[in-house]
């Protein structure tokens, strides 16, 4: 057995062994190529010398990455995060092992001090190999919920706000910076970078923008909110479902409190439902309590949970 860095060659093995290695997660979806290049060795923090491939007879058995930003240090700490994917026959063997400390080894050099990832704690064979490995449960805890679009009713829209369809892409960087105050509130959050905003899928199908609005005040005629709304094609697709999703909900915090969030996520949910899907689906981190009790209020029920993992590293 081999383990090198990743070469742009090993790309078709990468995706096969992806899509092996996570074939029984219970929310797996098949990659390709085009995801993995545009999602992964395109991202902006994508560096090639933190990826490492165990490769056995030519076959690659086992890959992993780090990821690191100094630029986050002052936010998040001196935490650096991983992916690490393993054939199953290769589980419990030295190649967990191995890979991991490549990974390690790498982010030290960068500075961080902790190592930390997620696992939907349904998929038990993850679980397993993260504690195998060392790591514990953290206080990141990220829900999956979903509810029934079909008895939704429209929104009620506080006094002096009103919601509009946001123009795609004249209002993107607006809508980040609506996205950012509001998530400035967030214990260690770091402000998501305009090509990573550009960069959503959400913004790319034509379809999806009618499901893209923003909360306007009426005094002054300022967005002070935001939701996107999205048919979850490929989720669909693969399951055989009819599933859109909301996402990025935001109301900057001299706004909140006032009905606007619900409002959004209900007109999202309307959307949703106009679109043609049954369910409607939102993620959220279960420390975020505001937004826990209003997603709950409009009929929202966990499905899954990501559980976050970290390990020390010094």
């Amino acid at each position: 057995m081999e383990i090198r860095n990743f070469r742009t060659t090993d790309l078709d093995a990468y995706v096969e062994l992806r899509n092996e290695a996570e074939a029984e997660d219970p929310n797996f979806e098949k990659v390709t190529k085009e995801d993995v290049t545009e999602y992964e060795l395109e991202y902006e923090r994508y560096d090639p010398e933190g990826h490492f491939s165990a490769v056995e007879g030519g076959k690659m058995i086992g890959s992993g990455r780090g990821i690191f930003s100094a630029k986050n240090l002052d936010i998040m700490g001196p935490v650096g995060y991983f992916r690490l994917y393993i054939l199953k026959d290769y589980l419990e063997t030295d190649v967990e092992k191995q890979i991991l400390t490549r990974i390690e080894d790498y982010l030290r050099a960068k500075g961080a001090e902790w190592i930390s990832t997620r696992a939907d704690t349904r998929f038990e064979a993850r679980v397993q190999l993260l504690e195998r490995l060392g790591l514990s449960k953290s206080e990141y805890e990220n829900h999956g919920m979903e509810q029934d679009t079909r008895d939704v009713e429209d929104p009620r829209i506080p006094d002096g706000f009103r919601i509009r369809v946001a123009s795609i892409p004249d209002e993107i960087e607006l809508m980040l910076s609506i996205f950012n105050e509001a998530f400035a509130t967030r214990e260690a959050y770091p402000p998501m970078s305009l090509r990573s905003f550009r960069k959503s899928r959400i913004f790319a199908v034509e379809e999806d923008q009618s499901g893209v609005f923003l909360a306007i005040r009426e005094s002054d005629n300022e967005v002070v909110g935001m939701v996107i709304s999205q048919i979850d094609r490929k989720h669909n697709e693969a399951r055989g479902v009819k599933r859109g999703g909301t996402y990025a909900l935001a109301v900057i915090p001299s706004e909140r409190r006032k009905g606007l969030g619900t409002a959004l996520t209900i007109k999202s949910l309307k959307w949703i439902r106009e679109k043609g899907m049954e369910k409607a689906y939102i993620g959220v981190n279960w420390d975020n309590l505001d937004a826990v009790r209003l997603y709950e209020a409009t009929g929202y029920q966990t499905i899954k949970v990501h559980q976050g993992y970290r390990k020390s590293i010094i």
